[in-house]
């Protein structure tokens, strides 16, 4: 990338504005007004090349963040990624879990339209304008017929008019604001609007002032603040065919695998212990939300139904009973509150019905975020896995970033052999390939079993003796980091009493 070199004599870039513009805003008073209000329509309109030293490189999707990077990062995002989603892949290399979607379909997908911005009126409310206890205090205000509303949902004024209001003249002025898109803007004499927000001034509602010896404010009754809606992009249509993406997470249970329909669910995490709830300050309440069923909805969103609730103070273990007779066997979230020194709760967990809940103090030296508060020793993550629409499958990819895993060792053999006698291997990760050696093989080794090969989904198998050179098939099991296997004696086994035996294993 090349860094841009300004010459700084004022003419880097142009702008373009509005062909009306100057009957929008026929003087300079105009113009100036509209700028203050941050409403003056202008477009930069591209790079002068005469102003600049060097021209730097131009920043767009194609050279910060490409369709073949986030196809090659897997972001389940897509085209709506940003490199803060690259950047957290990368940093979480080794624990980021692939998976690959194919979506088969004959007639395509439907596009769904954009939504363009929009906006709503709040409720009726009562809006100070200005605070003061001065008279003849005055602030500026823009009205209007209509509001626009930017793609990111920013509201402004279109071609609004102005009027002074003072904190001593509010009559005069409503004629003008009745019925219309108002903004405050400040004045020459020294005060702020309580606000530049846009509202919609109701021609039932009054402009008026305090009037009292100790207050000139001036306020306006059924006030509507404007609230900008930004535009939702639509979906384009997917054409008929087989399309490929990937589905990322750092959980390894957050998509199911398989083809063709298939409903959401949930799965249970491994069992765990830790805090229920931790806080700064003993006085601070945790709620407990309790709920014998989930919901899962088709994106795998979890819902607790019919929830209950428990509240407890981090005091003291007075609590435990109560807690714990309330959530074992339940789904629980706990949340708590935060003023005193901040506190944090728990996601979506299940609590078995054996588990214990003790009370605990000085849990920063225990690795917990605060001193006080709730453990268990049992406990659940819950993960909501979303469902698999018809004409969708989903595989399992592994982790991105796994590497080839190599192990060796060696064992020596027992003299046993057959079903009930296996060998077995435990590894330090899930083998592929598995190779293994006698230590005499071509030194007098006098049975001729000196080696089998093991590879994951097969049965396996070692040669036989140099004078026949068979392959024998080994009984061979794979389950996750295991590996296990048996034939009918303890030479084809490689299991041959005080034999020392040496392996490979690749993964």
């Amino acid at each position: 990338m090349q860094d841009a070199i300004i010459k700084g004599i004022g003419n880097s870039r142009y702008l373009k504005t509005v062909g009306e513009a100057l009957s929008l805003y026929p003087t300079y008073e105009d113009f100036m007004q509209a700028m203050v209000a941050g409403i003056f329509p202008v477009d930069f309109n591209g790079i002068n090349k005469d102003g600049w030293t060097q021209q730097g490189t131009l920043l767009n999707k194609a050279n910060l963040l490409s369709d073949t990077v986030i196809s090659t990062l897997g972001l389940s995002t897509g085209a709506d990624s940003t490199p803060n989603d690259a950047f957290n892949v990368l940093a979480n290399i080794g624990n980021v879990h692939v998976w690959r979607k194919t979506v088969t379909t004959d007639e395509g997908i439907p596009e769904v339209p954009e939504v363009p911005p929009s906006y709503k009126l709040g409720e009726a409310q009562t809006q100070y304008f200005i605070r003061d206890k001065d008279r003849g205090k005055a602030i500026t205000m823009l009205y209007s017929n209509s509001v626009s509303v930017s793609y990111d949902g920013r509201v402004s004024l279109v071609s609004p008019s102005s009027v002074v209001i003072t904190t001593t003249n509010t009559t005069y002025p409503f004629t003008y604001v009745s019925g219309k898109f108002i903004q405050a803007q400040g004045g020459g004499t020294g005060v702020e609007p309580e606000t530049t927000s846009i509202f919609y001034m109701k021609p039932s509602g009054v402009l008026q002032n305090s009037g009292e010896s100790s207050s000139w404010d001036v306020y306006g009754t059924e006030c509507q603040m404007v609230n900008g809606i930004a535009a939702v992009p639509g979906t384009p249509a997917v054409p008929p065919g087989t399309h490929i993406t990937y589905l990322t997470s750092v959980n390894r249970n957050a998509y199911q695998e398989g083809d063709d329909a298939k409903e959401a669910g949930y799965v249970l995490g491994d069992m765990a212990s830790g805090y229920l709830f931790a806080s700064a300050w003993t006085g601070n309440a945790s709620n407990y939300y309790y709920s014998e069923t989930i919901k899962v909805s088709d994106t795998g969103t979890l819902t607790q139904e019919n929830v209950k609730s428990y509240t407890a103070n981090a005091t003291n273990d007075s609590w435990v009973s109560n807690i714990q007779s309330a959530i074992r066997g339940k789904f629980i979230t706990v949340s708590g509150e935060k003023d005193n020194g901040g506190s944090e709760g728990t996601n979506l967990v299940y609590i078995p019905d054996d588990a214990i809940v003790s009370y605990f103090e000085n849990g920063v030296s225990l690795g917990y975020p605060y001193n006080y508060g709730f453990l268990v020793n049992k406990m659940q993550q819950v993960t909501g896995y979303p469902a698999i629409p018809a004409g969708t499958t989903i595989e399992y990819l592994g982790v991105l970033g796994d590497k080839t895993s190599i192990e060796t060792g060696s064992y020596v053999g027992t003299g046993t052999s057959g079903s009930g006698n296996p060998n077995t291997l435990t590894f330090g990760f899930e083998p592929k390939f598995v190779h293994i050696q006698s230590y005499s093989i071509g030194d007098g080794d006098s049975t001729g079993y000196g080696f089998a090969f093991f590879l994951s989904g097969t049965r396996g198998f070692t040669i036989g003796p140099s004078s026949s050179n068979d392959l024998f098939s080994l009984k061979a099991k794979f389950n996750k980091n295991i590996l296990s296997w048996y034939q009918a004696n303890e030479y084809a086994q490689l299991n041959e009493k005080s034999v020392k035996y040496f392996f490979t294993a690749l993964g």
